[in-house]
């Protein structure tokens, strides 16, 4: 497994974009990432998992992920290198590329993330040969 990190915009810039104000920013609004080829659609996405054997990407979405309740890792790998993932703490809201493998595991016995994507989403999955899990030490 790979160290858990906590998430912050350079550890994160090869994935997608923290959803958060720029450092300085003296607005009361920004937007932090958009989309304006194919309409959005907002879920909410509920789960318990500790173990997992499969991540995916979607190749023509971005896709956001903001933490709701429960305690959440995401596991995120660039596209062509999806073995070197890497672990992050869900503790803010980001937005991932597109083409980017994810998946989401537990921390808590039921964790809720906010998802916002496109309204048609394709998807592509990759099956790892061992289950990766989550631990805490």
């Amino acid at each position: 497994m790979a160290a858990l990190e906590s998430i912050t915009a350079e550890k994160f810039s090869p994935y997608g974009t923290v959803l958060e104000f720029p450092e300085g920013y003296e607005e009361n609004f920004y937007i932090a990432d958009t989309e304006e080829k194919q309409p959005w659609r907002i879920a909410v996405f509920r789960y318990s998992s500790r173990e997992i054997r499969r991540v995916e990407n979607h190749p023509f979405s971005k896709e956001s992920f903001e933490p709701l309740k429960g305690i959440t890792v995401l596991l995120v790998a660039e596209h062509e290198t999806p073995e070197e993932y890497q672990a992050f703490v869900l503790d803010k809201p980001v937005c991932l590329k597109k083409g980017i493998w994810h998946q989401v595991l537990a921390l808590t016995p039921e964790a809720q993330v906010k998802i916002t994507e496109n309204l048609e989403v394709a998807s592509e999955f990759y099956e790892y040969e061992k289950a990766k899990s989550v631990q805490v030490i």
